[in-house]
């Protein structure tokens, strides 16, 4: 969605704007009547007690927020990041289909010499959000583990190379390293140099299809915590495939489960 088209719709009380930033840049300055919801430091854990809890988290934060069932979401940080990415996965997971990500976040809003707001906004009625899982849009790490052998599944890791490599990664992680027989394509590579939007349908496609990444395979999308993992989800969704899983947990939680396979 456009600054052009928020600016000329965020008075309707069916628009629902979501900034996904740190609280502390959110207080700087914020599009007026931006809801702050952080969907970025939730970590999912891929057990079905794990997947209950995350559940409840979601009916519980998009009640909260005041988002009901016909509502138009848009969701921002500064440019197109993973921030907003992952809060537009999970509540397109949650069974909200009408949410949208700001192009340009809030740079592109800025720019446009659009109106920002230190003033938190009037808070919205609480609703009572019924999750709907869409199970077609989330892997867990047991259905990645006995697929992993299955040639019509290809696992993407969009961290950094030295993560990729198990050359580097975050100090809470039990483990470093990969899924075994992930491919490798950083999820910056999916973005425009200035990291505004999503790049072009002719270079993305090219990208994906000199990785063997096409539509017609089951692809999950993981990073260290499914942030990263979204962005891409996320650009690949736009591109039109439709066989597209985020493995939420990601490698935090792959790492964790040491009877599982690394590499």
């Amino acid at each position: 969605m456009t600054a052009e088209w928020l600016e000329q719709h965020r008075e309707d009380p069916r628009v629902v704007i979501v900034d996904a930033r740190p609280e502390a840049e959110y207080a700087k300055g914020h599009i007026p009547a931006a809801i702050l919801i952080n969907a970025y430091d939730y970590m999912v854990d891929s057990t079905p007690e794990g997947e209950r809890a995350f559940h409840g988290w979601l009916a519980e934060t998009f009640s909260r927020a005041g988002i009901g069932p016909r509502d138009q979401v848009i969701i921002y940080e500064n440019k197109l990041g993973m921030r907003a990415a992952r809060a537009y996965w999970m509540l397109r997971y949650a069974g909200h289909s009408n949410a949208s990500l700001l192009e340009g976040g809030l740079e592109a809003w800025r720019g446009k010499q659009l109106p920002v707001s230190t003033a938190p906004p009037a808070p919205r009625p609480a609703t009572h959000v019924r999750v709907r899982p869409q199970k077609q849009w989330m892997a867990t790490a047991q259905e990645i583990a006995a697929e992993l052998k299955d040639p019509r599944v290809m696992i993407l890791d969009v961290r950094t190379r030295g993560e990729y490599d198990g050359k580097s990664g975050s100090a809470d992680c039990a483990r470093q390293g990969r899924i075994p027989g992930a491919v490798w394509i950083e999820w910056t590579h999916f973005m425009t140099a200035d990291s505004s939007s999503f790049d072009s349908t002719e270079k993305l496609r090219a990208l994906l299809s000199q990785n063997g990444i096409t539509p017609d395979k089951q692809i999950v999308t993981y990073c260290h915590r499914g942030a990263r993992a979204a962005a891409a989800w996320a650009a690949l969704e736009n591109l039109g495939f439709r066989h597209l899983k985020n493995y939420a947990g990601s490698w935090h939680d792959w790492a964790a489960k040491k009877d599982l396979p690394a590499e």
